[in-house]
């Protein structure tokens, strides 16, 4: 290889570098129209202890729904009791206590951690038939402080609350209005709180059966989405970064290498 052509490759290579745009922003570069793809098994939100759920009873007994639902509001002078009855109705909020447990009205303790919230009202709705309490409740199980946060690299940074069973990390990245053009869609972090621990799942977008099949990609309660930035928002990060991304700094590389050819070619 001559000197002339060593000179051209180098500089298209340059060229290149500047002005070429990276092919790592894209969601699922590999995903084929039509393909089938198999997420993990997920029963939904596992509850757990400091969990808050309301939990609103219906029977055909008024009176009786005013004994298992956990009034708020007192009655209004005047207002007769019926009326006050309807006032505190759907308005029973629980806390999971420290060995998972919920104390209910007239049924005491009952297990809540380990279920689902669809477990858990099935499980009410049984006990308090068994026990003669109601024999046609409907029984409706609701999250009021469970969510989870996306930090990083991603335009609306915040806690989320959960709307439904199963969220994917891809819903969470949405509810945070999608990560920036310069997040690193290959190391996307979910920290999770398991027992004692914390575990990190490190989980890449660009690579749509690994990501699916992560035991990360349903969000739990308290879930950490951290969205990494990419190489180039990290150089401009740094004291001199501003400069190497400048046209001046390009016309500068531009003018220093036409002058070598000029001086090797001449």
């Amino acid at each position: 290889m001559n000197l002339r052509t060593l000179f051209a490759a180098g500089f298209a290579a340059l060229m290149l570098t500047a002005c070429t745009t990276p092919k790592t922003v894209s969601y699922f570069p590999d995903l084929k129209d039509g393909e089938i793809v198999n997420t993990i098994f997920s029963k939904g939100l596992i509850l757990m202890p400091s969990d808050q759920l309301s939990i609103v009873v219906n029977t055909k007994s008024a009176e009786l729904n005013n004994v298992l639902n956990l009034p708020v509001t007192a009655q209004i002078i005047g207002y007769s009791e019926l009326q006050s009855i309807s006032q505190s109705r759907g308005t029973s909020v629980y806390t999971i206590d420290p060995d998972g447990f919920i104390d209910f009205p007239l049924l005491g303790k009952v297990k809540a951690a380990g279920l689902t919230r669809n477990e858990l009202a099935t499980h009410l709705k049984q006990t308090l038939a068994e026990q003669n309490v109601a024999k046609d409740a409907v029984v409706t199980v609701e999250y009021t402080n469970m969510g989870f946060s996306v930090l990083g690299d991603v335009l609306k940074p915040g806690f989320y609350e959960f709307t439904s069973d199963r969220t994917s990390v891809l819903q969470a990245l949405s509810k945070a209005n999608d990560m920036n053009i310069t997040g690193n869609r290959r190391e996307v972090k979910v920290l999770r709180t398991e027992g004692d621990h914390q575990v990190a799942y490190v989980l890449n977008l660009q690579d749509h059966k690994s990501l699916m099949q992560s035991p990360a990609y349903y969000l739990q309660q308290n879930d950490v989405v951290y969205v990494d930035p990419n190489n180039y928002k990290k150089r401009q990060s740094t004291a001199n970064a501003s400069e190497i991304t400048k046209a001046s700094f390009w016309l500068s590389a531009i003018s220093v290498l036409t002058t070598v050819a000029v001086l090797i070619f001449k």
